[in-house]
């Protein structure tokens, strides 16, 4: 069966290939329109988006679900001639200038103009006096943050001239943040989730950005650090580690606790390794998906200098300041110690792991333990069985000093 023959005006490529191009639904090198826009700055909208962001083709005659429902009257050449004068004085109205080619394409007697637009060599190209925009299947205005990222990256010339994120790049690392939250959780969060925390309108707003299709907006990437305490020198440039603490370090452990209760978390997490060393450091659960660690790591153990043993004394009262509060001014939060491998320790206190995996670990009575210097409740033995030998010495180190303080 022969293909049928197409009139000398209509392009036999763009014809065969119209099915496929409308299989593959509007994105962000498709655009489909129905019909042609009533208003002259929608078709100048969406010219003027590809040539700030990519190449693009722009087809009327296509409805957003990919059917192919061809334009009213294009068979009369007239009206073809007012449909190629209407586009191209649109285009006239983009700035700085831009020129489309329009080519029409016939599939079972329904004809679509189709538009090619080349990205431009300029930084943004303008209809009705604001820059525009293609993200994902959306023509939109930029942000004054998303032109100011363009800017800067175009002119940025030197050693000294400030990073620009990559889209890509910062799709990868907010991966990995999914990835690291996901560590031994039974129900995965998903980039919706992720969303809806944010209190973002569109999902998919999210979703391109992780895709690497849409660049974030510098509120975007300061929403997306802030919410899931996440390091944003290290979204945008990689540099430094996934996870470094959100607030203000504190010389003594004691010194945090004003700070623990304004911040009203779920829960905190006293962690400890289990190594020779004990290095222990706290985190705080805000709520499911922003847990984060407080910026100290202290050893409870005799591994400690004349700073550290002060250190270890300030964490030894902050425990004591927790079981001793009554009921009235007992904190609102859940006090649970945590026990953990050495290696897992030193990659949350470097930041490299997400320290809510602590969340699903074993109980571990260390922290009040500790306080019992007397071993009214718990024996000597079974805290050095359960413990090890420096968190002995760690409890021996401390009654020579709350000794030292009451006399």
């Amino acid at each position: 069966m022969h293909a049928p023959s197409l009139p000398p005006w209509a392009d036999a490529q763009l014809s065969a290939d119209l099915p496929e191009l409308c299989a593959k639904g509007e994105g962000q090198s498709l655009e489909f329109k129905s019909n042609l826009p009533a208003q002259g700055h929608d078709i100048s909208k969406s010219i003027a988006a590809f040539a700030s962001s990519n190449d693009g083709l722009l087809i009327y005659g296509i409805a957003d679900s990919g059917e192919i429902v061809g334009l009213a009257e294009a068979s009369d050449p007239k009206e073809r001639d007012r449909i190629q004068q209407r586009i191209l004085h649109a285009a006239r109205e983009v700035k700085p200038p831009v020129h489309p080619t329009l080519a029409w394409a016939i599939h079972e007697e329904k004809i679509a103009c189709v538009v090619t637009v080349e990205k431009g060599f300029e930084a943004f190209y303008y209809a009705t006096q604001r820059p525009i925009i293609r993200r994902g299947p959306t023509s939109r205005p930029a942000e004054p943050g998303e032109v100011e990222q363009v800017f800067r990256l175009r002119y940025a010339s030197g050693a000294s001239s400030i990073s620009v994120p990559s889209t890509k790049l910062i799709g990868q690392r907010m991966h990995r943040v999914l990835e690291l939250m996901n560590t031994n959780r039974h129900e995965p969060v998903t980039v919706v989730d992720l969303a809806r925390a944010m209190g973002l309108a569109a999902p998919a707003e999210l979703d391109a950005i992780f895709a690497g299709h849409q660049a974030p907006t510098f509120s975007i990437l300061d929403q997306f650090c802030a919410r899931f305490a996440i390091d944003k020198d290290w979204l945008t440039t990689g540099r430094g580690h996934p996870y470094t603490s959100p607030v203000e370090h504190r010389l003594l452990p004691a010194d945090y606790l004003s700070l623990i209760d304004e911040a009203a978390p779920d829960c905190v997490y006293l962690v400890r390794s289990n190594s020779t060393i004990g290095e222990t450091f706290i985190v705080l659960q805000k709520d499911a998906l922003k847990i984060f660690l407080l910026p100290g790591v202290w050893h409870v153990s005799d591994h400690v200098g004349g700073f550290g043993s002060g250190q270890l004394l300030s964490l030894y009262d902050l425990f004591c300041g927790w079981l001793g509060r009554g009921r009235k001014d007992s904190p609102d939060y859940q006090l649970l110690g945590r026990l953990i491998d050495p290696k897992l320790a030193e990659a949350i206190f470097d930041g490299d792991a997400y320290p809510g995996i602590v969340e699903k670990m074993p109980l571990s009575h260390w922290w009040d333990d500790l306080t019992d210097l007397s071993h009214k409740w718990t024996t000597r033995e079974g805290s050095q069985k359960a413990y090890g030998k420096s968190f002995i010495a760690a409890q021996d180190l401390l009654r020579a000093m709350v000794d030292k303080r009451s006399c």
